[in-house]
Formats: C-alpha cells, sequence, structure tokens
C-alpha cells in the first residue's frame, strides 16, 4: 500500500484504483487529488466546525455511512472537540483544519463534508444563515436561481448579504454571515421569510416540507439552521452520479446561466475555477461582513402589485394615463469576452458604464404612488423616498430602466444600499438613480418594440429639467473614450461596460436582441506589506494597491508561490501581530512588490502572479 508524507504525517493510502464513480470511471485516486488541490479554498470553512461525513466505500451505488463520531484507527494527530448531543449528553467530533487530516478522511471515502451553522467553541451560537433551495418535481437549478435572487432581494431590505453555491445535486444554497445569534432565533427569522416569500410568490416558492405540494415549485428550506442540522461544506464532492461538486456561484453566473449544465461542476473543473476566480465565498470568513438580524423577525408583508408572471399588455390608452403596469420583466445582459467593436451590434454599439446597485424599473404614477420595481416584482420606493418622490414628478404614466445606486465620495458603494434609509441618511450618503432606457410614455404608448435609439431620444426629453437624483447614465458611441472611461473610472467602482445595438428592440427573452456587459480585470503592481500564515509557509498575502486601498490576496498561495515568498521576504520580517480576520501575520519591513490579478466590482479580488524582478 502506497505510504506518503502530508505535511509531516504518515498516511497509508489504499485503494487507489478503485473506480468510486462508474458512470465517470473515476477513481479513488482523483479523489485525493481534488481535496489536494483545492484544500486552501475548502479548509477556511471547516475550520472549527465539527464534520460530518458521508462514506460511500464502494461509491455512490453502495452501501452508505453518516460518520460523526471518529472511526477506530482515527490517528492521534487528528483534531477532535467534544459537543452536546441529544442522545448521548456528549460526543466527540473530528475537526478538518489540515490537509493531513482532509486527505485521511478521504482516504476513508468520506465523499461529502457537512457542518453546521456554528463553531465547536460555541455550539448552537450561529455565525451564519444558510437557505437550501430545493426544486420539486418540474422545477430545476434554473427555478432555483430565480427563487435565490428573489430570496437575496428580500434579506437585503434587512441589511443582510447573501453569497451563493450550488448543492452539488439538483439546487442552490445561499450564506449569509451573522454576528453571533442562537441557532433558534436564525432559524425562527429565516421560517418567517420562507413564509412572507411563499405568499408573495405562490406559484414558484414554498415554504413546507409536504413533498405532495412542491412540483413546479422551489421549496426554501430555512430548517437547516437549527443547532443540530447540517450542511454540504463549500467544495464538497457530492455522492451522485458524477462526482459533482459544492461550487460557489457569482450572482452574474446565475444572472446569466441559460441551461442546467451553467450551474454543474465537477472535480476536474472546480480547481481552475479556483484559479481564475479565488473562492468567491471569502467574504463569509471576514467579520465585518457580519451583521445582526432584524428584531423581533418581520411581519408577513405582500407587495401590492407582486406577480410571478407578466401580465398581458395592455392597449395604449389615451394621452396622458398610464400605459404598462408592473411586473414587467427586465432585459439583462449576456457576458461578453471583449468589448464589441462599434459597429458589431444592431443599429450600431452604444456604450454605458455599468453601474453596481438595485436594478429597477420606476413606475411613474402621480404623488405618493410611485414604484421601483425590482427584478423579482418587489416594490423597492418605501426604502428610497427621495427616488420615489422624484420619479413621481415625472409625467404620469412614464416608465423608467435603470440602477439605484450609492455613492460615498464620489465611490460607488453598494454596500451602502444594504443599510437602513436612516443609518444612509446619517452619514449623508447619496443615493440616485441612473436612467438607461425608457419602456412606456403617456403619449407614446408602449415602446418596447421601438428600437433602442428611439426610446433614448424621448428619455432624453423625459429627463429634461428634473435634475438629481434623477440621471442619465454616461454613455458612447466611441469604443475607444468607452474603454478609456472603463480604465480611468476603475478606482470609483466602475464595474465595466454593458454594450447595446442601437436598433435593439427590448425583448428580454430573444437572444438576437441581447445585450452584451464586459467586465474589466487587470493586472498591476501593489506593495507586500507582510502575509499571513507561517514565516517558511505564508498564506495570504496583504497588499496596499497604488490608490492606497488594502487588500488580501484569493485564493491562498500553493506551495511554489509560498516557497517563493517565503525566500523573498527572509531578512525583511518584523515581529509577528495577530489580525482578527488572517490569523498570524508577518509584517515586512522592507515592503516587496508584487504583481497581482484584480478584478473590479462590488468585491474586488487581487490574484497574485508573481514577484517583481525589478
Amino acid at each position: 500500500m502506497p505510504v506518503t508524507v502530508v505535511e509531516g504525517r504518515r498516511l497509508v493510502l489504499t485503494n487507489l484504483d478503485k473506480v468510486l464513480y462508474p458512470a465517470t470511471g473515476t477513481r479513488k485516486a482523483e479523489l485525493l487529488d481534488y481535496y489536494r488541490q483545492i484544500h486552501s479554498a475548502l479548509l477556511p470553512h471547516l475550520r472549527d466546525r465539527p464534520v460530518s461525513f458521508v462514506r460511500y466505500p464502494d461509491g455512490p451505488g453502495g452501501q452508505q455511512f453518516f460518520a460523526k463520531h471518529p472511526p477506530p484507527g482515527t490517528p492521534s494527530w487528528v483534531r477532535t472537540a467534544t459537543v452536546p448531543s441529544k442522545t448521548h449528553g456528549t460526543r466527540t467530533q473530528i475537526l478538518v483544519e489540515d490537509l493531513a487530516t482532509l486527505m485521511w478522511a478521504a482516504n476513508l471515502a468520506a465523499l461529502e463534508l457537512h457542518v453546521p451553522q456554528w463553531h465547536a467553541e460555541q455550539y448552537a451560537t450561529a455565525d451564519r444563515m444558510v437557505w437550501d433551495l430545493d426544486p420539486g418535481p418540474g422545477a430545476d437549478i434554473l427555478s432555483c436561481r430565480d427563487a435565490a435572487f428573489m430570496l437575496r432581494e428580500r434579506l437585503a431590505a434587512d441589511g443582510l448579504q447573501a453569497w451563493a453555491k450550488t448543492s452539488g445535486s439538483k439546487g442552490l444554497h445561499l450564506l449569509v454571515p451573522l454576528a453571533d445569534t442562537p441557532s433558534d432565533q436564525v432559524s425562527a427569522y429565516a421560517k418567517a421569510v420562507a413564509a412572507e416569500l411563499e405568499a408573495t410568490y405562490p406559484a414558484l416558492l414554498i415554504a413546507s416540507m409536504a413533498k405532495a405540494r412542491r412540483a413546479g415549485k422551489v421549496f426554501l428550506d430555512w430548517s437547516q439552521n437549527a443547532a443540530a442540522k447540517t450542511t454540504a461544506a463549500p467544495y464538497t464532492v457530492r455522492a451522485r452520479e458524477a462526482p459533482t461538486v459544492s461550487t460557489p456561484v457569482a450572482w452574474d453566473e446565475l444572472a446569466d446561466a441559460t441551461r442546467t449544465d451553467d450551474l454543474t461542476f465537477d472535480i476536474t473543473q472546480v480547481p481552475d475555477r479556483i484559479t481564475d476566480l479565488g473562492d468567491l465565498l471569502a467574504p463569509l470568513l471576514n467579520p465585518r461582513r457580519a451583521h445582526s438580524l432584524p428584531q423581533p423577525p418581520p411581519p408577513m408583508r405582500r407587495p401590492s402589485h407582486a406577480r410571478t408572471t407578466a401580465p398581458t399588455p395592455r392597449p395604449a390608452p389615451a394621452a396622458g394615463r398610464i400605459v404598462l403596469e408592473p411586473p414587467i420583466e427586465v432585459m439583462r445582459p449576456g457576458k461578453a469576452a471583449a468589448v464589441p467593436a462599434e459597429d458589431a451590434m444592431p443599429g450600431g454599439t452604444r456604450y454605458e458604464l455599468k453601474l453596481d446597485g438595485f436594478r429597477a424599473l420606476a413606475f411613474a404614477r402621480g404623488p405618493g404612488r410611485t414604484m421601483l420595481q425590482s427584478r423579482t416584482g418587489r416594490d423597492l420606493a418605501p426604502g428610497f423616498p427621495l427616488l420615489a418622490d422624484a420619479i413621481a414628478h415625472l409625467p404620469e404614466g412614464v416608465v423608467l430602466d435603470g440602477e439605484i445606486v450609492a455613492t460615498v465620495d464620489g465611490v460607488f458603494a453598494f454596500e451602502q444600499l444594504l443599510r437602513t434609509r436612516t443609518a444612509r441618511e446619517a452619514d449623508d450618503v447619496a443615493v440616485s438613480y441612473i436612467c438607461f432606457d425608457l419602456l412606456a410614455h403617456p403619449e407614446h404608448g408602449d415602446l418596447r418594440q421601438h428600437p433602442l435609439a428611439e426610446r433614448l431620444e424621448l428619455l432624453t426629453d423625459v429627463l429634461t429639467g428634473a435634475g438629481p437624483p434623477l440621471e442619465q447614465v454616461m454613455a458612447t458611441r466611441d469604443r475607444d473614450e468607452a474603454l478609456h472611461w472603463r480604465n480611468a473610472l476603475a478606482a470609483a467602482g466602475i464595474e465595466g461596460l454593458v454594450c447595446k445595438g442601437m436598433a435593439t428592440l427590448y425583448r428580454p427573452k430573444a437572444a438576437a436582441h441581447r445585450w452584451l456587459k464586459h467586465r474589466r480585470s487587470d493586472s498591476t503592481d501593489a506593495r507586500l506589506l507582510g502575509f499571513a500564515g507561517t514565516a517558511r509557509r505564508p498564506r495570504t498575502l496583504l497588499l496596499e494597491l497604488a490608490d492606497g486601498r488594502t487588500i488580501a490576496t484569493t485564493p491562498q498561495l500553493d506551495t511554489r508561490q509560498a516557497r517563493q515568498i517565503a525566500d523573498a521576504s527572509a531578512g525583511r520580517l518584523g515581529t509577528p501581530v495577530r489580525d482578527p480576520e488572517h490569523g498570524q501575520v508577518f509584517p515586512l519591513a522592507d515592503p516587496l512588490v508584487v504583481e497581482v490579478a484584480l478584478s473590479t466590482g462590488r468585491h474586488a479580488t487581487a490574484r497574485f502572479l508573481r514577484l517583481r524582478g525589478d
């Protein structure tokens, strides 16, 4: 039997050629290699959380063991924790906090890793909330995607931010970082929100566990927030026909998905995703992202115009009357690998700045009746009364498409939109509605079947004299000018460009008429101020960018990169300090210069590329 040494621990690996997934021919050795490749992203999400293993010695088609206790023969160096148990008083469970323990567990054919929402030292005190979106018969992961946006929006109304991952099976998981909260309070809140959303969107969502009622719907499983429950960990392999993985996904990925395969990932794909994207769930590990639940749990409320399908447009009424009623499906841009040429789109290309805020359709219906319809049909107007009042002064019947944005000192700050109105006003946060389309006009009727060029001409007329907080988006027909804007305004929070054909109609489901978005991602130099980890094994670099911002690299350094940084830092290290987010940090008395791939957007990320020799 092969013997290997992992981080100084001796492991005996068995049956490496055994096929665990007959459908794909995946061998046990490939499972071990997958966990080896992704351990730096996985382990932080397991740290100090008791792990429950789902073991399949003969693969998913064989016998299953759900193991909470350490098995006989567990090495003495494997860390454990004693936690409360309803049946035994207490029980001992394994903590998977290093590569050696992870490889040891994978060698036991522990295909799945499940963890609670609390840490071993704080039983039943949750630091995150989880939602399992499970499709019923006739629904699929794309249905779960629609439900995820509805849930995300509802949580944002309470100042909570959610991150998503696939379950690795049929659905999606949403994770929300929380300030320490008793698990029973988290469950009560989640149950109330689930019931509210079911009442609002009864054709798509269900909050009860009765399987007979789930056909064609998405079950909002809030129950996994109970202290006794566990959820599949990020990056865990699942015991399905193929070795699929519970994979973090960006919200833009969810929005762009058109097939279930777009949201299905296996062990051959995830390592490259981590290399390219970093750990998309890294913000969950940042204590500054954690917020408290609203108290008490929110009452039931239902948007006055919420529907689950778009209504049939009414015939254009007489001038001065309302033309379109909410909800209206919004047109979403697809992804573009490159910024299209000026003549690449129908009627010529228009380049708009891509903003980071709440997408909303604005319905001008007179004083006190404005509606700001989110992508999922929710009315955002109560949270933004100044915007609603400004829109109410437009001609009754106007319908705008745009983005609600917040700025602080001239920089777009999405996180400010998640705060309460009172908190924003106290800090003098500016909120605007940036318009980029006109869908209806009291004199010209429903404009969605008119070319974009005509809609924009009327939009300019409608907004003439309006002034802040209503603004028209910055746009140009000059590609070089657009690229200059994209780069020059990156520090202000501009994510990229949205590109539209001037002859396109407003047809959300028509691929031939879709818009395109291009995100900015560049390499840049940064000063290496220090690193987390050990002097011989740096884990995460702490950087200062040219504009003065500080940022930590993600994903964690691989072995080669860590050795490179350790060698270059020798003789430069100051006295290590303790950081609440990164643990032990070694500052550099004489900073080095490194090159990183810096992505822009709501959560900027920096991926280490190389040390600069100059």
